[in-house]
């Protein structure tokens, strides 16, 4: 199965997903419950196709060897 994104893409959501939490993890304390959960599901959302490439990209490895 071919990558459905690239590892340039990969690398940038992780990137995103990291800013995402570290903003959270400022503002937390002046957030509600609603903001709270915008901002987790956003992180979460942009680490899913970032950890399904990682797994496809060690699947291969271990192939290849």
């Amino acid at each position: 199965m071919a990558h459905k994104i690239t590892l340039q893409q990969a690398a940038l959501r992780a990137d995103h997903a990291n800013v995402t939490l570290f903003m959270l993890r400022k503002a937390i304390i002046d957030m509600d419950y609603p903001d709270i959960e915008t901002a987790l599901t956003m992180a979460s959302k942009l680490m899913e196709s970032v950890t399904a490439w990682l797994l496809e990209e060690q699947h291969q490895r271990e192939n290849a060897q």
